[in-house]
């Protein structure tokens, strides 16, 4: 029997918004590293990789970036001006932020497991208006690009296509986080 949804119906969606982040970041390479964090090995791994090297690591079972809220109670007045040089990036974020409070509302559990949501920050987005997460948006480092440190994850999500190692890939993907050193998991 096969099955046509995902056993966690929200793995789709993270899905879509890792393709989402990781296009954004093929064409801007400049503006990842300066803005999102991601190294700019990672970062030039991302621009030369295929469309299928790029599809598998959105695959990747929880988000490749990471969101960090601002405060709350504080109103992020932004400089209209800002907006031209800087469309691109507010429009992924605000994107991110608002799919990630859809997730939140939908399953505290997903938003916890796939975007590495704290308890606080599922409730905070859960009960936020439209207009407070147009405003979140505006702030400074909203999004990071998650294991800004670990280049041998980004290397392998890009290039390993071999079934055994994409499972391993699935497995980190599922842990809780701490510290992934690349000796421990291929041991």
């Amino acid at each position: 029997m096969s099955r046509t949804e995902p056993p966690l119906p929200a793995l789709d969606e993270i899905r879509q918004l890792n393709r989402l982040f990781l296009g954004f970041v093929r064409e801007q390479p400049a503006v990842a590293i300066d803005r999102f964090g991601l190294s700019s090995s990672a970062a030039g791994m991302l621009e030369t990789a295929s469309p299928d090297q790029v599809d598998r690591a959105a695959g990747f079972p929880r988000a490749l970036f990471r969101l960090r809220l601002p405060p709350p109670a504080t109103d992020y007045v932004m400089d209209p001006r800002a907006l031209v040089h800087e469309s691109g990036e507010r429009v992924l974020e605000l994107v991110l932020l608002h799919s990630a409070r859809s997730l939140c509302r939908m399953s505290g559990y997903a938003a916890r497991l796939l975007l590495r949501l704290r308890d606080r920050e599922v409730s905070r987005l859960r009960l936020a208006e439209v207009d407070e997460v147009v405003s979140m948006s505006f702030a400074s480092e909203v999004v990071q690009a998650a294991f800004e440190d670990l280049d041998w994850i980004w290397q392998e999500l890009l290039t390993e296509a071999r079934p055994e190692y994409r499972r391993r890939l699935l497995l980190i993907g599922l842990q809780p986080d701490f510290s992934i050193q690349p000796a421990s998991i291929l041991a």
